[in-house]
């Protein structure tokens, strides 16, 4: 996992690199900004996870414009629907034994994240005009459309997590999780 870890960042790196030296934009100085939560997260696989997330919604699709791409738009925010229910799961499972609320919650919190995600990119076009929603073109229709993949890819892996938790548990266990333990029994 270290090493897909490297290979993404240099390559999130080097196109960052690229875009400032052909066509620089201020949307670069986020896509550097982005890259500041990789110091809190140790995990190797949440932090790949997230550098190709940025990169695919920040700098690919925004920098280089891939959402003028027809359905871009629609797979980025179907890819983060699946995405904030898995971290919604890891977060919440402790809290609510009841797996029934516990998947509930879960399409909640990615929902919640989903209408707070419409608002960023809404108060995009009032405070900077940039029509990331494309408000101009398709009002609303877009907007909802973003929701519905959304919401499509949150119970798609709620339903995988529901079939398969001890699998999910596994892929994401951290590597502390993972030491062998050791009984004062094994020493005398």
């Amino acid at each position: 996992m270290k090493k897909i870890y490297q290979i993404t960042l240099t390559i999130y790196i080097l196109t960052i690199l690229y875009i400032g030296f052909t066509h620089f934009q201020y949307t670069l100085f986020i896509s550097v900004i982005l890259l500041a939560p990789l110091l809190f997260v140790k995990n190797k696989l949440y932090q790949t996870e997230y550098l190709i997330y940025v990169y695919l919604t920040q700098v690919l699709g925004t920098s280089c414009q891939f959402y003028n791409f027809p359905y871009y738009d629609k797979c980025m925010h179907f890819l983060s629907g699946a995405i904030f229910v898995i971290l919604a799961y890891f977060a919440l499972k402790k809290h609510i034994p009841e797996k029934k609320y516990l998947y509930l919650m879960m399409n909640c919190v990615e929902m919640a994240i989903a209408f707070l995600w419409e608002v960023f990119e809404y108060s995009g076009l009032i405070l900077f005009n940039y029509d990331a929603s494309r408000h101009y073109t398709t009002g609303v229709h877009d907007t909802m459309q973003d929701m519905i993949f959304s919401f499509i890819a949150g119970l798609i892996i709620s339903y995988v997590i529901y079939k398969y938790p001890s699998y999910i548990d596994s892929l994401y266990k951290s590597p502390q999780d993972n030491l062998p333990v050791i009984s004062q029994q094994s020493h005398i």
